[in-house]
């Protein structure tokens, strides 16, 4: 009988995935407390046939210390915890689950920049502190009036688009890997980076976490925004370098940010993040719904069982040397 694994979860409970994996024949084994380290994979892990990973380490040194693993499914869209070229290489297939919370992020994205560009935060914390009054909030201009840029034109992105162009932003987006048809019929006009940074008055982050987008939004970058800018940031914590940023909503450069997460999380006490009043600071919960959590523990299990049948899953980012 092949063997699932899940080295590490938050769900309540794991009946979805008893349900699909053990009506096809495959047992499913839940690691309590939850691996944390590399040390935690290989010594609890080897077993494994498959396994079902949120935050654990899946690095080169757990793939090749676990001898029948067939695949490895990621619990979200992320797949920064897992050595994607050593899996390669090892014939180990990874698989994860993108298209769970689609519209959870988006709006949630949308949220934020609704927020910021009406200066809710801002507004709420001067009355709660005994002030009154829009006067030391101004300029606020018109939606009609506005730029939102997007860095990052995957699904998330178009669906922040689509919701967004009701409320009247003219929208413009950068990124290198996705065609013309594509930005045309989503009526959304493509530029580079630089353009977008020096003429946007909201930027939203949805591009994935690389090497090259580590810190993208740092000093240098934010010196190219207008005065006055937003920031929001529902992909990757550490897509911001949060210092410069600290620096820049401090000094007003930036009028504002939506962020749901972070350089380091849970957001250390210590961050000057938590005493700004011109944020909106979410924990991680941009994906976050009662459906959502259902789809993404069913299309996960979903994974897992193709793989231990020796088949390919719905969204397979490298394949199985037993494909």
């Amino acid at each position: 009988m092949p063997t699932v694994i899940i080295s590490d979860h938050t769900f309540p409970s794991l009946d979805l995935q008893k349900n699909v994996l053990e009506s096809a024949g495959i047992e499913l084994i839940e690691i309590q407390p939850i691996c944390i380290t590399e040390e935690d994979v290989i010594q609890r892990c080897g077993s494994a046939d498959v396994l079902l990973v949120q935050w654990a380490p899946i690095t080169r040194r757990v793939l090749e210390s676990l001898p029948r693993l067939k695949g490895v499914v990621r619990y979200g869209i992320g797949v920064n915890n897992i050595d994607l070229v050593a899996a390669k290489e090892l014939g180990i297939g990874v698989a994860n689950v993108p298209t769970y919370c689609i519209e959870e992020v988006s709006n949630h994205a949308l949220a934020m920049i609704l927020g910021l560009g009406r200066r809710i935060p801002q507004d709420h914390h001067r009355i709660v502190h005994g002030e009154w009054g829009i006067g030391p909030l101004l300029p606020i201009p018109a939606f009609i009036d506005m730029t939102l840029g997007l860095i990052g034109f995957g699904a998330i992105a178009r669906r922040v688009a689509q919701k967004a162009k009701p409320f009247g932003f003219q929208i413009i987006a950068s990124d290198p890997y996705v065609d013309d048809a594509l930005l045309a019929a989503n009526d959304v006009k493509r530029v580079d980076l630089d353009e977008l940074l020096s003429s946007a008055d909201i930027i939203s982050l949805h591009c994935p976490l690389l090497p090259e987008t580590t810190h993208l939004i740092n000093s240098g970058t934010i010196k190219k925004m207008k005065t006055g800018v937003i920031l929001v940031n529902t992909s990757r914590g550490p897509l911001i370098k949060e210092a410069d940023l600290v620096e820049a909503l401090q000094s007003k450069h930036v009028v504002g940010a939506g962020l749901d997460v972070f350089e380091e999380e849970p957001l250390p006490p210590s961050s000057m993040l938590r005493a700004l009043p011109n944020v909106i600071l979410t924990s991680h919960a941009a994906s976050v719904s009662d459906r959502a959590v259902e789809l993404l523990q069913i299309k996960a299990a979903e994974s897992a069982r193709e793989f231990a049948k020796n088949q390919s899953p719905e969204s397979i980012l490298v394949a199985s040397a037993a494909l």
